[in-house]
């Protein structure tokens, strides 16, 4: 019976781009380990290549027939097996353990009954293999989401051989270089370099060892151990620079830290961020169905603590200068979905815009319906062309509909011996920005007064702000809710006097209207 053509063309997709995956950010962590197995067998017999070669497409090709067959018989989603604890443990031990290697002089941990049986040797080609497999998930699905979709239309057979196609893919350059060794030798000739460069795979695992471990972690903490992290590895450098003894060594210290650096840069909270970042709203389950009644285009990120390259997005794309200003000018709301634990209704709202894996961006209308989306890495441009292409205006074409703050927040104005006061009449379930605010892209509550058209040269006295359990990239966001009194002291002339009110009303869930200026309603009499 012959097999569809395009069933073929899928797998021969699938197959190319488990290729692209040790290109991705995720997969870094597993570089060491596999170029230490290739070294290992370069200088072996064909035969032992070919034996090692082999072992390590299996184990590569093992997980991701395993995750196929999982996907199939329970529709399991790429990257949610980082959601579990115990998953994340497990690996976090192994990479440990790989970096504590990497540091000694010795081989991967081998269980006992392997070595008896002569197997010790060849574990790590195996091990090297699935170990790939298992880092990439996470950017698996972005790469692949065309192909999972058709898949999951197949029979469970069809979608076990696609992702046996990805293991494939993913193990080829590696399986090639295993029986092709004679490509290596324009490498430098191997010398007291090459144990430095060995040596510096373990700050890599133990780097990635510390970006999955942020998961279970609280912040301080998590943002302690990066910096022992750094300290370590700046003294390592130094000391094996001042005790090498060629120019070669020295250079093979300093350069073999990069790729660790690059890591913590992107998987780590401690180093300094420059420039504004993406206003994002923390978007919770309960929410998922007021999205359509925003009445404003959004955009709405799909993200977790253990993918690598949402923090690459997070430290580049979203901080770009002209992406913060095409959101303002679109009139978006950004709302950000967290998966690092499992959310059954989020997780359904990712699948329901067409997502496979993380990171995943989907653009909305005013209206509340996908007009497009990102999957994986993109561009600031692609992302500014989207955002370009969206309708300005953000009124509903439903008149019972709220069209921006001021159906949510009114105002009123009273007298006193001090001063005016005017007080905030907010619906239950909003809330407003306190001012000053929590954090420089919030619109906070702002009073001016005016008489005859002019400002006047009055200090108005804001009330502290509220904590109402809000939290936006780890920061307290204060608020007012109803019944606020904001003073205008010295201000007991009301004859002819204005008072306007910028308000932005937000729901407690995080949702948000457009701003509105409104006008306090003056005393009665």
């Amino acid at each position: 019976m012959m097999m569809n053509p395009s069933f073929l063309i899928e797998a021969g997709l699938a197959m190319f781009a488990g290729a692209l995956l040790n290109l991705t950010p995720c997969v870094l962590p597993a570089v060491p380990i596999k170029v230490r197995t290739i070294l290992r067998e370069a200088g072996e017999t064909a035969g032992s290549r070919a034996l090692s070669a082999t072992l390590f497409t299996l184990g590569s090709v093992s997980f991701f027939a395993a995750l196929g067959l999982l996907t199939a018989l329970a529709h399991l989603q790429w990257g949610v097996l980082f959601q579990s604890r115990w998953v994340l443990t497990g690996l976090i031990l192994i990479l440990v353990l790989l970096a504590a290697a990497s540091f000694s002089r010795r081989s991967l941990p081998i269980p006992g009954a392997l070595a008896q049986l002569g197997g010790a040797r060849y574990f790590e080609p195996f091990a090297s293999g699935m170990a790939g497999g298992i880092l990439s998930t996470p950017c698996t699905g972005p790469l692949l989401g065309g192909v999972l979709v058709f898949a999951l239309t197949r029979p469970t057979l069809d979608i076990v051989t696609l992702f046996v196609a990805i293991g494939l893919g993913m193990a080829l350059p590696y399986v090639l270089l295993l029986l092709r060794p004679s490509w290596l030798q324009r490498l430098p000739r191997a010398g007291a370099w090459t144990e430095v460069v060995r040596r510096s795979f373990g700050w890599l695992l133990f780097a990635a060892a510390l970006f999955f471990a942020q998961s279970l972690l609280p912040g301080w903490l998590g943002n302690a151990l990066w910096l022992v992290w750094l300290a370590a590895l700046a003294l390592w450098v130094v000391f094996v620079a001042m005790r090498a003894r060629d120019q070669r060594s020295r250079w093979a210290a300093v350069l073999a830290a990069l790729p660790a650096l690059v890591l913590a840069y992107f998987g780590s909270g401690v180093w300094p961020v420059v420039g504004q970042g993406m206003p994002w709203q923390p978007l919770h389950a309960d929410a998922v169905a007021q999205i359509s009644g925003l009445h404003r285009p959004a955009l709405v990120e799909f993200t977790a603590a253990w993918c690598l390259n949402c923090r690459v997005m997070e430290r580049t794309v979203y901080r770009d200068p002209e992406v913060l200003k095409a959101v303002r000018e679109s009139g978006a709301i950004a709302l950000q979905a967290d998966l690092t634990r499992p959310d059954p209704a989020l997780q359904t709202l990712l699948t329901r815009y067409g997502g496979a894996g993380l990171p995943f961006l989907a653009v909305l209308d005013s209206r509340g319906r996908e007009v497009g989306h990102f999957s994986g890495l993109f561009t600031a441009g692609a992302l500014i062309g989207r955002l370009h292409e969206l309708p300005t205006s953000i009124v509903s074409t439903d008149a019972g509909a709220p069209r921006d703050s001021a159906d949510e927040v009114g105002a009123r104005m009273a007298s006193t011996p001090a001063g005016a006061v005017v007080t905030l009449d907010i619906a239950r379930g909003w809330h407003v920005y306190s001012n000053p605010p929590s954090t420089r892209y919030l619109i906070p509550a702002s009073v001016t007064a005016f008489r005859a058209g002019h400002a006047l040269s009055i200090t108005p006295r804001y009330p502290p702000g509220q904590d109402i359990g809000m939290r936006i990239a780890r920061q307290t966001i204060l608020v007012y809710e109803n019944g606020v009194r904001i003073g205008l002291p010295g201000l007991t002339d009301l004859r002819a006097v204005q008072v306007r009110v910028r308000v932005q009303a937000c729901k407690d869930s995080g949702l948000c209207l457009p701003p509105a200026t409104i006008v306090a309603r003056p005393p009665a009499g």
